[in-house]
């Protein structure tokens, strides 16, 4: 049984605090951060050892947690947050995050139990608000794309995508899209995404759209939903990442992309417990080859492949960009 519900999950703004600093002027001057947990963390953790009842210390931490997908401390941390204010949608968010993170890293045989938790999770809150956001949306996910064995349910899926209309009407058409995309309507849930995009709010939301829109090759569509989510947030980092692939992948608006990736690159790359530093690069040094700047595009692959030395597309981009001369 394999599940894989970080993607259909996506909703639940993966992306987090904008962390993102400003960009620099070129690839020279690109200072990253120390973009490890355990320095993120640990100022943190030690206020919350000096006072235990420092709740802004607390949350704060469950969303280092959430970043960098640290489900073993952020699960019992955001249950406990969670205790002491249920109304946080951030703090339930995160635990939302970190419950599906948690299907992704357990084994084989631990996925059924891992899904089994996030499903209590979800219909707990709903228990508790019949008209939580976060709760009607994970629930239609989750009902959508976990096989029976697990607790799927198409019609449990249609109940909470339905509820959802009266609420937020850019999320239920959200939902909408992924039900027709799911069931292989390209052209319904093309449809349903445009409509989406006028209507939503959240740049990560807006970011997510236009890289479903690429994906159904949309392109115009696509990079009208990028300039949205960025107009609404400039230092999202789900919003920078998306724009900088976007360009990468169909070459248009190099600067504009290339601007977005130096800008994601200079602060957290970690987005929903994935980093994605090594695969920035990488779209980077596509980027610059396009700009006809190959020792810097060479330099940008050779990052990438510093930190990631199985990285296949840099190492395939590097071969092919000195096989060019």
């Amino acid at each position: 049984m394999r599940l894989i519900l970080s993607a259909a999950l996506s909703l639940l703004a993966l992306a987090g605090p904008a962390l993102a600093q400003t960009a620099p002027r070129d690839y020279a001057a690109l200072v990253e951060p120390d973009d490890r947990e355990q320095a993120a963390a640990k100022p943190l953790q030690e206020r919350l050892a000096a006072d235990p009842a420092d709740r802004a210390a607390a949350r704060d931490l469950l969303l280092v947690y959430r970043r960098f997908g640290n489900v073993e401390a952020g699960l019992p941390l955001g249950a406990r947050l969670a205790a002491e204010t249920p109304d946080d949608r951030e703090v339930l968010e995160a635990r939302m995050v970190l419950a599906t993170r948690r299907i992704d890293d357990a084994s084989l045989f631990s996925k059924k139990a891992a899904a089994g938790d996030l499903l209590a999770l979800c219909e707990g809150e709903r228990k508790r608000d019949p008209r939580s956001i976060p709760a009607l949306n994970c629930l239609a996910q989750y009902h959508l794309v976990a096989p029976s064995i697990v607790g799927g349910d198409k019609a449990k899926a249609e109940e909470a995508i339905a509820a959802m209309q009266a609420l937020d009407e850019g999320r239920y058409l959200l939902l909408r899209a992924n039900q027709a995309l799911s069931n292989d309507d390209e052209t319904g849930g093309k449809a349903l995404l445009l409509r989406a995009m006028a209507t939503l709010t959240d740049a990560s939301d807006l970011a997510g759209v236009g890289m479903r829109l690429g994906r159904l090759g949309d392109t115009e569509s696509a990079f009208a939903a990028l300039d949205k989510a960025s107009a609404l947030d400039p230092a999202d980092p789900f919003t920078l990442y998306q724009r900088g692939r976007a360009v990468a992948v169909t070459g248009r608006n190099l600067e504009a992309g290339r601007d977005a990736l130096l800008r994601f690159l200079s602060g957290s790359a970690w987005i929903g417990g994935t980093n994605y530093r090594a695969a920035a690069h990488w779209r980077l040094g596509m980027v610059y080859q396009a700009m006809g700047e190959k020792p810097t595009a060479e330099q940008a692959y050779k990052r990438a492949l510093a930190l990631e030395p199985k990285h296949k597309e840099a190492q395939a981009a590097l071969k092919a960009l000195k096989a060019a001369g």
